[in-house]
């Protein structure tokens, strides 16, 4: 089957977001199953389909859930769950 659904992954499974989209380079994808690996202050760059693109920093982690809290430039905090349509990237 071929195809691309709408978070921008074509149905084998590629990534589609990295250029695009201006994601920095030297970034690498992080699953929501390592966002607890990722620290306060740890650079990221975000991409959700339902309101874009953005970079910015980790702000809070959760240990036990697929939690992150980022803050993006200039927009401020975001909550982002490991449910949601969406990507991090860090460096």
């Amino acid at each position: 089957m071929t195809g691309t659904n709408l978070t921008g992954t074509n149905l084998a499974g590629t990534n589609l977001t990295g250029t695009g989209l201006n994601r920095p380079a030297g970034y690498r994808h992080v699953p929501a199953a390592e966002w607890s690996e990722l620290a306060p202050g740890d650079p990221v760059w975000v991409y959700d389909l339902g309101w874009g693109a953005g970079a910015g920093r980790v702000d809070d982690v959760s240990q036990h859930q697929e939690l992150l809290w980022v803050v993006i430039e200039p927009t401020g905090r975001r909550l982002i769950c490991g449910t949601d349509d969406v990507e991090v990237w860090t460096a």
